[in-house]
């Protein structure tokens, strides 16, 4: 009689699972799954609001005041470039908090000077004949290289101007350039061309509590490509010039010779 009756029981345990398993296949679903939450909520006291931009960069400004927002799932905020604005999906309170700092944050930027960049590409070498060339206000530099180098003579390859404004967050290819240059060196018969580029990231000017301004320049590179008789060179570093400074920024070798490049820095208020 117990032995019926547990068989029974068990009948009906198995018969439950079956039907439980039937029906979820059915649904197309798992006896375990669980439902995936929405990932977008809309709350209803939410409010939108798109803001002019008339100074400053609508990025920088949203970095400056994401913080402001709720925080809440659904709540946005985003900038434009091109439009020059700044959207916000938001709780009221929060929308009016907002407000009030990009009044305070969208104003015009002080003047910023510009600076004025002059590159010397030099060119040393060994080679016996030829005098030097290089223009006057480079002869301190040289004399300077004369000390610390054993090349003999050394060869203005170009000048190169250019100007920028600061930028103080990074700036990719604040500065950039490209071009040939001829140079007709000692020995060779018929002038040579070499191809340069420049560029650097970031552009900044520290002041010190003297008042003396410092230009800094980050990822700063000139690269040098005489083809495959005149060879190829680099030079990279960060660079800080003062203001009316000649800094040698690098040398690099050139086969037999070597690519040497002096920076100015002057600011044009």
């Amino acid at each position: 009689m117990f032995s019926s009756k547990l068989r029974i029981v068990v009948l009906f345990a198995l018969a439950f699972s079956f039907n439980t398993l039937t029906t979820a296949q059915e649904a197309g679903t798992s006896p375990q799954s669980t439902p995936q939450p929405d990932n977008y909520v809309s709350h209803t006291s939410f409010k939108n609001r798109v803001f002019e931009i008339k100074y400053r960069d609508p990025e920088a400004l949203v970095s400056a005041i994401r913080l402001l927002t709720s925080g809440f799932k659904g709540a946005q905020i985003s900038a434009n470039r091109v439009f020059k604005t700044i959207t916000v999906r938001d709780f009221y309170d929060n929308i009016l908090s907002i407000e009030e700092a990009l009044k305070r944050l969208d104003t015009p930027e002080a003047p910023r000077p510009e600076i004025e960049f002059r590159m010397h590409v030099l060119i040393a070498s060994n080679l016996a004949g030829g005098a030097n060339q290089y223009p006057a206000d480079l002869r301190d530099a040289i004399g300077q290289l004369q000390t610390t180098l054993s090349f003999k003579s050394y060869y203005l390859l170009t000048s190169i101007i250019q100007r920028a404004k600061d930028r103080p967050d990074y700036a990719p290819n604040i500065i950039q350039g490209e071009g040939i240059a001829q140079l007709s060196l000692p020995g060779e018969n018929a002038p040579r061309d070499f191809n340069y580029h420049f560029q650097a990231n970031s552009l900044t000017l520290n002041t010190s509590p003297a008042g003396v301004t410092t230009v800094q320049l980050g990822s700063f590179r000139f690269r040098l490509d005489g083809g495959d008789a005149g060879g190829r060179a680099v030079v990279s570093s960060d660079v800080g010039v003062r203001d009316g400074e000649k800094v040698v920024v690098g040398t690099a070798g050139l086969r037999d010779k070597a690519l040497i490049l002096v920076l100015t820095a002057r600011l044009i208020k």
